[in-house]
């Protein structure tokens, strides 16, 4: 069983002091959460959590992955939600936006 974790203010200090103390514990949780889940679900958390990595991985800093991570998931939640609604081949709403101009001819 994984050990519980450290309160807010250790976890903070920890942030300052030895960040990558805090590394480690955030991969350890996560790898017992993966291994907590039914088999059946655990390659597709890997996967889950390689493509969150990678996000980690080249945002410019932490807030940029924060919103990219977070907009991950809204794009997930609202597949869902039209799969549920029966929508399948509708695409996430930033998608749907499309760009009108008028098309003027140039006489040279």
């Amino acid at each position: 069983m994984q050990k519980p974790l450290p309160s807010f203010e250790q976890l903070k200090e920890m942030a300052k002091a030895n960040p990558d103390a805090l590394e480690r514990l955030r991969q350890e949780h996560v790898q017992a959460a993966i291994n907590a889940a039914p088999e059946q679900y655990r390659k597709r958390l890997e996967g889950l959590q390689f493509q969150i990595d990678g996000q980690r991985r080249i945002a410019k800093n932490p807030m940029s992955s924060c919103i990219t991570i977070s907009k991950m998931m809204h794009d997930s939640l609202h597949k869902l939600k039209t799969c549920i609604q029966g929508s399948e081949d509708e695409q996430p709403a930033e998608s749907n936006k499309r760009s009108t101009a008028k098309i003027i001819s140039l006489h040279i």
